[in-house]
């Protein structure tokens, strides 16, 4: 779909991905929106704990929009802001489906052209396999290395993957994206939490993957840069704990390959 100032984007996996990175650490803003003197679409990452995430997806945006990002450092945080200034850009992502403002008063979710109902994908799966698969691989990958954590579960000695954040309609698109992807998760919890920017409370709702094959599946389909960059980090705990990534996702038993809760 082209965009009526003629910017135009093929919609694939890193352009899917892009929208999962903006969804969990991003904001688009336009031109006289609050104190806005022009549109900016900005990322908020961590330069101290994910120093090669920050490069990546500064590579990311340059392959994409053939455009560097400006970087702006928050001396009081670990933050960096990574941001585009472009109108034709802001509006392309813009009718791409994402929103301005506020997300957690919008509670974003997935545009539609990359998400697929279950019953569509049972009746196209010669067009789901060919373009749409790819696409919900990307944005989980966005997702997951944003608002998602792969972390060691110590008393059982496994490994467990996480999704967060304030917009439930937002976690349930993550839940669903998965079971179309036959990756099994758990159901959708909720915790009371304090936002740094304003203090305010809100609830943030969360789905877990657990069981040792679905989580392989998971880290071995989306190929998470958090797990690229986290592996070695994730081997010293298991070993810690008299174990290792391959007995943390070596199941016990065959299971069907069935889902989903």
């Amino acid at each position: 779909m082209n965009n009526p100032n003629g910017y135009y984007l093929e919609e694939n996996e890193s352009l899917a991905e892009l929208i999962g990175i903006l969804l969990g650490d991003g904001h688009l803003h336009k031109k006289g929106e609050k104190s806005y003197l022009g549109s900016v679409l900005s990322i908020s990452l961590n330069r101290i704990e994910e120093s090669e995430y920050v490069e990546y997806v500064r590579q990311l945006l340059i392959s994409l929009f053939n455009e560097k990002p400006k970087l702006h450092v928050r001396i009081d945080s670990k933050s960096i802001d990574l941001k585009i200034y472009n109108d034709q850009i802001i509006d392309f992502m813009i009718l791409k489906g994402l929103l301005t403002g506020d997300k957690v008063k919008n509670q974003i979710s997935v545009p539609n052209w990359i998400k697929k109902d279950e019953l569509w994908i049972i009746n196209n799966q010669k067009n789901w396999e060919l373009k749409y698969r790819s696409l919900v691989i990307g944005c989980l990958r966005g997702l997951v290395d944003t608002d998602g954590s792969i972390y060691v579960d110590h008393f059982n000695k496994i490994i467990g993957i996480g999704f967060k954040n304030a917009s439930i309609s937002l976690v349930h698109d993550f839940k669903e994206m998965c079971k179309s992807l036959k990756i099994r998760t758990g159901k959708i919890t909720e915790s009371p939490y304090i936002s740094k920017s304003s203090n305010k409370i809100y609830i943030a709702y969360q789905v877990l993957i657990r069981a040792k094959n679905h989580v392989k599946k998971f880290l071995e389909l989306i190929r998470p840069k958090k797990w690229e960059f986290k592996r070695e980090e994730i081997e010293k705990i298991l070993n810690s704990l008299g174990s290792s990534i391959n007995q943390a996702l070596k199941s016990k038993y065959k299971r069907k390959d069935s889902c989903c809760s």
